[in-house]
């Protein structure tokens, strides 16, 4: 679970969202299990090689018609402005997908958020936070700066 600090500052960031994901949630309980960021045609000297600007596939897997938010943790603030959309309804094989576009460079840790009811939220994320160095969209492509 999360700290007090960042519990606060995840629930104050959903605002409108999370009278989206209460009407759309079938069912309450935590199911979230994983979250995934694809590069795809990334090109750097980082592992992840993720630039900023530049934009990636994020899969969340949880149960089949579930509701969920995305969050974006950097430097101690939590928001959704980086995803587009924010939140999404998991498929018939309980994948979640968004699309993230970092704009800070640095490290980034991504939130998955489960509407429980009632003001309550189960929260999952990585272990490891992603390096997010300076993107340069080549057509295609993203060249990623240290």
């Amino acid at each position: 679970m999360l700290t007090a600090k960042r519990t606060t500052t995840a629930v104050a960031t959903l605002g409108a969202l999370a009278t989206a994901i209460a009407l759309a949630a079938p069912q309450a309980g935590a199911t979230v299990t994983s979250i995934r960021v694809e590069s795809g045609q990334s090109l750097g000297s980082s592992g992840d090689a993720l630039g900023t600007g530049c934009s990636y596939p994020v899969v969340a897997k949880t149960e089949p018609g579930r509701a969920v938010v995305f969050l974006d943790e950097f430097d101690s603030d939590v928001a959704n402005k980086t995803f587009q959309p924010s939140y999404a309804t998991a498929d018939a094989t309980g994948t979640a997908r968004t699309t993230w576009i970092p704009n800070k460079k640095g490290p980034h840790k991504i939130w998955v958020i489960e509407y429980l009811g009632e003001e309550q939220f189960d929260p999952y994320t990585h272990e490891v936070p992603y390096t997010v160095g300076t993107g340069v969209n080549v057509g295609p492509t993203c060249v990623v700066l240290p």
